[in-house]
């Protein structure tokens, strides 16, 4: 019986599903004692030195820089080399060894729709953050979500995801919601966009039916951003957008005035209108407000 299209049985599926926890486990276990400057200096810089404590909902890890920490630590618990090539974790050097596909690099973890562990986007010491896994039999980076499983108390009890591009901003989000009795749910999108099937993935995570898109960036990354509009319109009663000033985020924001004043000004949500680029910057719809309007009078 195969799974999903690949020609994939259910047992190689949680094979592979099962490397994947295994590696998550082991990246997370790699930053709690890692000695690397770089991962431990950008999550202080960023305000998200939070996720080094070991009742951290967010599950980030480090993936070692040396060539097969990880190849090893898999193989001591039974993974072939084979398993590790399909799930995405493994390499092959040009003498034919085999490496880590992930090296020297922050690791979050990528669930799918049935909060399995598939995948991973990694932030290096660039600073960017983009998915580190492949397509492979269990992975697609369209089809997978970072944070929700990771916050799944805080949307079940009504929180609000807020949609943001970098992970420290997410963090910085929970974190509000926390100190604001469970409000807000940081869900970052890792510079790949928002596609249609993760807006729906969200909204089966929610109980909430509002969402925030936070426009953030250049000209270009906050038209991307208010491009989301459309998709999740089909499953949000309530799209809502907070556009922040040029170069500034909310990481910075917190780490600046604290958690309170992402909350503030999350409060500040407005309903979020279709905007394209034009050479005057960005351009509304006016149609394209998709709050109902509110009753009248004695209504």
């Amino acid at each position: 019986m195969s799974s999903q299209g690949f020609g994939l049985s259910i047992d190689e599926r949680r094979r592979l599903l099962a490397a994947n926890a295994a590696a998550a486990q082991f990246f997370r276990r790699e930053l709690l004692r890692a000695t690397t400057e770089w991962p431990l200096e950008y999550l202080k810089a960023h305000g998200a030195e939070s996720v080094l404590s070991t009742e951290s909902p967010w599950r980030v890890g480090y993936a070692p820089q040396a060539a097969s920490n990880l190849v090893d630590h898999l193989q001591q618990q039974g993974f072939g080399h084979g398993t590790m090539a399909r799930a995405g974790l493994l390499d092959w050097s040009e003498h034919g060894d085999a490496v880590d596909r992930h090296r020297d690099k922050l690791m979050l973890v990528a669930h799918d729709r049935r909060s399995s562990v598939v995948g991973f986007v990694g932030i290096g010491p660039d600073g960017v953050a983009r998915s580190a896994t492949t397509v492979t039999p269990v992975h697609r980076p369209a089809n997978v979500l970072v944070g929700a499983v990771e916050q799944r108390g805080l949307l079940a009890g009504g929180a609000v995801p807020v949609i943001v591009d970098e992970p420290v901003d997410a963090i910085a989000v929970s974190r509000a919601g926390v100190q604001a009795g469970g409000q807000w749910a940081g869900i970052p999108v890792c510079s790949g966009g928002l596609s249609t099937a993760q807006a729906n993935m969200l909204r089966q995570f929610s109980t909430s039916d509002k969402v925030v898109v936070v426009l953030a960036g250049s000209e270009a990354e906050r038209n991307q951003s208010a491009g989301y509009l459309l998709d999740l319109a089909f499953f949000f009663d309530k799209v809502r957008a907070v556009a922040l000033p040029p170069g500034e985020s909310l990481a910075g924001l917190a780490q600046e005035s604290g958690a309170n004043r992402v909350h503030d000004l999350l409060l500040t949500s407005r309903p979020l209108m279709t905007y394209r680029a034009s050479g005057r910057g960005f351009v509304a719809l006016r149609s394209a407000d998709l709050d109902p309007p509110g009753p009248g009078p004695g209504l």
